[in-house]
């Protein structure tokens, strides 16, 4: 027994709606993962987390820490908890990858050494358990990373700006 033409016609509608279906859960997902980046990079963005990203980046040694407890430390543990979750959206693929690296990678190149005097500061006065489990990963992936873009370019940057502008 063939197929009919009206066969042929129900499965190639049938496969053109599977295929419209997945279309669409793929689009939704794309969207929800810009979504949950801008949220995430609008929080990093603000003053607030920004001055804690600075302070972040000044710490070279247990002695540059700020004071337990003081409002310059809670900044600290609220701008690394940020991050950490910026590191959890990442591994776990909620945001799209290629653009957090590529957003912050230097700026988790200049927190890196202050999270982990941070991080060492903490198990030496008896936490028994490492903080922002998720950033440490994505501290040595930025540690590595060499953008294509101007910002790990700076010689050719240097050239576009040494260009004349037209008279």
């Amino acid at each position: 027994m063939g197929m009919g033409s009206t066969d042929l016609v129900s499965l190639i509608i049938a496969t053109l709606a599977v295929a419209l279906s997945l279309i669409t859960v793929v689009l939704q997902r794309w969207q929800q993962q810009r979504e949950a980046y801008r949220g995430i990079y609008e929080v990093l963005m603000s003053e607030q987390l920004q001055r804690g990203r600075w302070l972040i980046s000044e710490i070279s040694r247990p002695g540059d820490l700020p004071k337990d407890r003081s409002p310059d430390s809670y900044l600290i543990y609220r701008t690394l908890g940020w991050f950490d979750t910026l590191a959890m959206y990442h591994q776990h693929r909620v945001v799209p990858r290629r653009w957090v690296i590529e957003a912050w990678h230097h700026s988790l190149r200049d927190i890196s050494i202050g999270a982990k005097v941070m991080l060492n500061d903490r198990m030496e006065r008896g936490q028994d358990y490492a903080p922002w489990q998720y950033l440490w990963p994505l501290l040595d992936d930025a540690a590595h990373y060499q953008s294509r873009g101007l910002c790990c370019r700076p010689q050719d940057l240097a050239a576009i700006g040494s260009q004349a502008p037209p008279e």
